[in-house]
């Protein structure tokens, strides 16, 4: 929620033993850029770490979204792999893949 609206979400999935991926989205635009997903994922990530015992969390982008790999890259995650491609934004965009151990 932000100021009153839901706006997205942030998820986490494929869980096995220590490992979970997470997830966001924030739908609004307008709202890209101003921390609200950088603090949405370091909440759930307290969250899986205390609560559920994950230590090791992955993700997955674009190459295209920049703004996501940036917020990925400020959190700590580190690219391990470049692989296949999707459509983003109309375009086809390589994947990548994060990981980041706490």
């Amino acid at each position: 929620m932000y100021e009153g609206r839901l706006i997205g979400y942030v998820d986490v999935v494929l869980i096995n033993d220590v490992t979970a991926e997470i997830g966001i989205a924030i739908g609004e635009r307008n709202l890209w850029g101003r921390g609200i997903g950088t603090s949405s994922i370091l909440k759930l990530m307290e969250y899986a770490s205390k609560e559920l015992g994950i230590k090791i969390f992955k993700a997955e982008t674009h190459e295209a979204n920049t703004r996501s790999r940036s917020m990925l890259e400020k959190i700590g995650f580190r690219e391990i792999d470049r692989d296949g491609t999707d459509n983003y934004l109309g375009l086809d965009s390589c994947l990548i893949r994060y990981k980041l151990h706490i």
